[in-house]
């Protein structure tokens, strides 16, 4: 049996257990939560205005996002183990700290490379969070029924924000500017975390673990390489010394897998990955995340800059996929206790391909409509995928080592949204500039080689029917025909990624199921007659 001890060599703190006290570990673990997950998805609504004040191709947009998510996930795991050997209410204390002055310094930001590293910076706050966020709510609520309720509360929450993000957000950018989407962050961080220090027990801690830093470094570094290589493939070629990094990080991701049976201390529970059901709920934490959470972004920026929404328009629009997730998350809670994940989690994947699926196939005759089923099957998936997930991950790790099991899928989580935003942005960009080219080609005039690039380059980033905005005066006369041109590029982008992001979820599903089958088969070989 492992030892557990406080900071100060006593029992832990048995009035976590108490209701009122375990309410208030749930109000604050989850208005955190909601915070961290509402950033994640309320910088779509400000993509379209970065993109002009900052005048950033979509490389820089797709770093407003990774810079934010690669982070959290080589530092999840590593803040797991600090919290367990430290203690959880300080990491927490300190991630709230990071997080709330990151954010009042994104809104004072003067460049897209300022905005990219703080987004960076606030994403260690938001680790140091996540990392803490199940095992307090584990440890306050000892008893298994009740710990199921706090989880899909927190499941709810999680969901909820991803309704509150993309309308909050296109509010605030279209009355305040797309600062106001990191200043409101400030108030709401002061509170929760003079409420922590003030009211959060704190839980027990786990001696003589120490941080996997060289694996932390070598998964950090993993990620950083091969997204900065998807992200630069398409204007450095694919051939070029920059994109080589692609080798760079199967060579570090590589050398922290092995890393990870060999360190004394390694930042991988090895016993974990061998438990049955651990790489089907992998698969669809990688899977959900790099397919419609991936690709909303960039529909984001399509409602915006192709069909002419505001930003409140357009997070109006997206309402039914954050819906439908409210809904389906606490549903989806009472029915894991009947069904099994084996069985929940490849199904709520499956919905959340058929969603991408359905959105798909974009015409130029079609309004934002034509999306609408596509998302609230989506939304249903996700919702579910969200909470079942969760609950899924405390399965495979004691309360004790509950931070390094949660905050494992939650470092698959955003490796998913990581990879997904380069992969699918890659490829919206690739399909846009080509579309884009052969456009001009048909044109009657030749256009200069200065606009056709400052042109390609726009459309490759989303622009649509916003590029004519940009037009030198001389070119206005043929402003139409650019538009056109620039908008159905901007279509033939989004529907080649949304077909890919198809395709990925598909390959999640089967994945999954053939994992969670290949676990049956051996469990029934291995069960006595």
């Amino acid at each position: 049996m492992s030892t557990i001890a406080t900071s100060s060599g006593s029992k832990p703190d048995d009035s976590s257990a108490s209701p009122l006290r375990a309410g208030l570990v749930l109000v604050m673990v989850s208005g955190a939560i909601f915070m961290m997950m509402l950033d994640l998805t309320v910088v779509s609504a400000a993509l379209a205005d970065i993109r002009t004040d900052f005048d950033t191709s979509i490389d820089g947009l797709q770093w407003v996002i990774d810079a934010y998510a690669i982070p959290m996930a080589g530092l999840l795991l590593t803040f797991a183990t600090l919290g367990d050997r430290f203690g959880r209410k300080r990491l927490f204390i300190a991630g709230m700290v990071v997080f709330t002055a990151s954010s009042l310094a994104l809104a004072l930001a003067g460049s897209i490379l300022q905005l990219n590293v703080l987004r960076a910076v606030q994403s260690v706050g938001s680790a140091m969070i996540f990392a803490t966020a199940l095992p307090l709510l584990a440890v306050a609520y000892p008893d298994a029924g009740k710990r199921a309720k706090a989880i899909g509360v927190y499941g709810a929450v999680m969901a909820s924000a991803t309704v509150a993000g993309p309308v909050l957000g296109g509010a605030l950018v279209t009355q305040f500017g797309w600062r106001s989407i990191f200043i409101i962050n400030v108030p709401i961080g002061i509170f929760i975390g003079v409420l922590a220090v003030l009211r959060m027990p704190e839980s027990a801690r786990m001696e003589g673990r120490k941080a996997d830093w060289p694996g932390s470094l070598m998964l950090t570094g993993g990620l950083v390489t091969g997204v900065f290589a998807l992200t630069r493939g398409n204007s450095l070629g694919w051939t070029s010394a920059t994109v080589l990094g692609l080798a760079a990080a199967t060579v570090l991701l590589a050398g922290f897998a092995a890393w990870q049976f060999k360190a004394e201390h390694p930042l991988l529970d090895v016993s974990m990955i061998r438990k049955r059901g651990f790489t089907g709920t992998a698969v669809v934490s990688i899977g959900h995340m790099a397919t419609l959470m991936a690709a909303s972004n960039y529909l984001a920026v399509f409602l915006i800059n192709t069909l002419g929404y505001t930003p409140l328009q357009m997070g109006l629009r997206l309402l039914p996929v954050s819906v439908a997730a409210l809904i389906s998350a606490p549903l989806a809670m009472v029915f894991a206790k009947r069904v099994p994940f084996a069985v929940s989690l490849p199904v709520t994947m499956g919905m959340v391909a058929l969603g991408t699926w359905l959105m798909g196939d974009f015409g130029s005759d079609d309004s934002w409509t034509h999306f609408l089923p596509g998302m609230v099957i989506g939304g249903l998936g996700l919702g579910a995928i969200t909470a079942v997930n969760q609950a899924a991950s405390l399965t495979f790790a004691s309360d004790e080592n509950a931070g390094m099991a949660s905050a494992t899928f939650g470092t698959l989580r955003q490796v998913g949204l990581a990879v997904g935003v380069a992969g699918l942005g890659a490829m919206f960009n690739h399909s846009a500039r080509g579309s884009a080219a052969d456009g001009l080609d048909a044109l009657p005039g030749a256009v200069p080689p200065v606009l056709r690039e400052q042109f390609l380059e726009a459309a490759g980033s989303g622009a649509g029917r916003s590029v004519a905005d940009e037009l030198p005066t001389r070119f206005q006369p043929i402003a139409s025909d650019l538009s056109h041109i620039a908008a159905s590029a901007s279509i033939d982008g989004l529907n080649s990624m949304i077909a890919l992001a198809a395709v990925i979820g598909c390959v999640a599903v089967l994945t999954s199921m053939l994992a969670f089958g290949v676990n049956h088969l051996r469990s029934r070989r291995t069960r006595p007659d």
